[in-house]
């Protein structure tokens, strides 16, 4: 009995998936009421409850009260989150942070090089210039973390940027205390600041090359001096 009341909630789990999938369902659609997917599934109003449950908690679907159940308008915050809980239990160490961000910023660099608006070069150019005149380490690390966060947004991919903002609560155990130690390595922060403003000029002219150039000698900082 368990097992087909299960089997009944994944009709109704399926039939939105295949739904989205299909290009039937899109971000804001409201769904039929419970009563007539109850129908067309051959399903228990119950077991149809249960289903909307789930993908409620899924984050696919949100209710409104008396109005119904509507597709999320916000699929990038929803796999963030949970790609973000998997994350947390599977618990990473920083070295596997490092090369996953690594992974993540070299792919949107690439693709932030042809997308990136007006706005986000703007928003680049602001936070270069708070990292070059911020007072003391807190503040560069607050727009550290903004520059980079802009150049992932920029891809326009919402694959990336979700998996990047999903690690971002992994990664900041880690940004404080690697600045610290390239800039402990290298006796001044110049040298990083210098890979920043590559990085940014790179994006805002669209030279590949040269944003790459920014990029890889920021991570390389962090492969020198990772152990210091």
């Amino acid at each position: 009995m368990e097992r087909n009341r299960d089997q009944s909630c994944d009709r109704i789990v399926d039939y939105v998936k295949q739904g989205i999938l299909h290009g039937e369902l899109f971000p804001g659609d409201k769904l039929p009421p419970e009563r007539e997917l109850a129908e067309q599934l051959g399903s228990s109003r119950n077991s149809v409850r249960e289903g909307l449950k789930v993908l409620q908690n899924m984050g696919v679907i949100s209710a409104s009260q008396g109005s119904g159940n509507y597709i999320s308008q916000n699929f990038q915050q929803t796999i963030s989150e949970v790609l973000s809980f998997l994350y947390f239990l599977n618990g990473m160490d920083e070295a596997e942070v490092t090369e996953y961000r690594w992974m993540i910023e070299k792919e949107a660099l690439d693709l932030a090089v042809k997308y990136i608006t007006e706005e986000q070069k703007e928003q680049l150019k602001i936070s270069l210039a708070g990292l070059n005149a911020a007072k003391n380490e807190e503040e560069k690390i607050q727009y550290d973390k903004q520059l980079h966060h802009t150049m992932v947004l920029a891809s326009q991919n919402t694959f990336l940027i979700a998996n990047y903002e999903a690690l971002t609560e992994f990664m900041d155990k880690y940004i404080e205390t690697m600045r610290q130690k390239i800039i402990r390595g290298m006796e001044s922060s110049n040298e990083l600041e210098y890979a920043h403003r590559l990085l940014v000029e790179g994006l805002t002219n669209h030279d590949l090359n040269k944003a790459r150039l920014g990029l890889e000698n920021h991570f390389g900082y962090i492969e020198t001096y990772k152990n210091i």
